[in-house]
């Protein structure tokens, strides 16, 4: 959330600069597709959040638990409904004049309890539902800790975890990721990599000796099951535990395991050239601000085509009917146009908050 220091493991900080440098090409339709024929972004970028979350876990963080879930609560839960509650009114003021027509109403409903479900209510910031489920698996993961430190064996629980987000992903493809059962399927999904990251620092780490075998491997692997189902080795929505698109329940896993890997060995040969770069940091420091605004600055992009093409400035065959019907429309005539999103998406929300920072020391 701070962008006031620059952080000490460059490693993990590139990598969650590429993660959210993903995301936005992911919601721009991938401009950039960095390695996307191998390493599809929505075959592991998700889980590589919670691995990232995970890795930086110790059990000293739940000496004392109430306070520890508290001060996550503050950096997490709160900026989060203080802008979905900016989002919901801008919402509803777009739609009751007719401005737009998707979203929904602000309410108790939308503003506090659907994010902990499907999270599209507002539509411009709903990206943002990886948020709240981020904080339930922390919490999570804290309280079964605690409660197990006694009989903790990574080994046994990595296992346990790894089952557990299995079986989430088959209850999923067989129809039960609704209603409250969601909630349970997603942080059950998500805490196997929380675990991961852990269990990678503590007991793996030391012996990750060899990028050029791990990344010719992950590629190897990725390569094989794309023979194997056919390219279908990514998963749509996780946001609904929905888009699992084959029968292989374990697959989700697999495919996270394998880009991460890719993607954590890239990024630790990545740190003397870029590790002391401070945009590199600077975006690592505001993963959240990126994740929450990046929707609406694609909009703001076509707000600018709309005006110029109302105004008769630019011919362009904008579609004025799906920018009003959807917040993600994406004007597009050449592929090439989607960089445009990718730079709207990431400078927009940089360049306000380091205004916002600007203009809060200034006062």
């Amino acid at each position: 959330m701070s962008t006031t220091s620059s952080k000490t493991n460059k490693q993990f900080m590139i990598l969650s600069a590429l993660g959210i440098i993903f995301v936005v090409d992911a919601h721009a339709w991938s401009g950039l597709g960095i390695m996307t024929s191998v390493f599809p972004y929505n075959s592991f970028f998700m889980p590589m959040f919670c691995f990232i979350s995970g890795y930086f876990f110790t059990p000293e963080k739940t000496t004392d638990l109430p306070r520890y879930i508290l001060r996550k609560a503050h950096t997490l839960l709160i900026p989060f409904f203080i802008w979905n509650l900016f989002y919901g009114i801008l919402t509803s003021v777009l739609r009751s004049t007719h401005l737009i027509t998707y979203g929904s109403s602000l309410s108790f409903k939308t503003l506090f309890i659907r994010p902990f479900l499907d999270c599209g209510m507002f539509e411009l910031n709903s990206p943002s539902w990886f948020v709240p489920t981020l904080f339930l698996v922390i919490l999570s993961y804290s309280f079964i800790h605690k409660c197990l430190t006694r009989f903790w064996n990574p080994y046994i629980m990595t296992i346990l975890f790894v089952t557990f987000g299995t079986l989430c992903v088959f209850l999923s493809r067989n129809g039960y990721n609704h209603s409250h059962m969601l909630i349970l399927l997603k942080t059950g999904f998500f805490l196997q990599f929380y675990h991961i990251g852990n269990f990678f620092r503590t007991h793996i780490e030391e012996h990750f000796h060899y990028p050029l075998f791990t990344i010719l491997s992950a590629m190897f692997i990725n390569i094989i099951l794309i023979y194997i189902t056919n390219d279908q080795i990514y998963f749509n929505d996780l946001t609904t535990m929905s888009g699992f698109l084959t029968n292989y329940s374990w697959l989700p896993l697999l495919t996270s395991i394998t880009g991460i890997c890719f993607w954590l060995t890239i990024s630790k040969l990545l740190v003397p050239a870029i590790g002391n770069y401070p945009i590199v940091n600077y975006i690592s420091e505001n993963t959240f601000t990126i994740m929450m605004h990046h929707i609406f600055f694609f909009n703001i992009y076509n707000l600018l085509l709309a005006v110029l093409a109302k105004s008769s400035i630019l011919n362009i065959p904008f579609d004025f009917h799906a920018f009003q019907n959807t917040a993600w429309y994406r004007f597009e005539p050449y592929p090439a146009c989607r960089i445009v999103y990718v730079i709207f998406g990431l400078a927009g929300p940089l360049l306000c908050k380091y205004l916002f920072k600007l203009l809060k020391k200034h006062i």
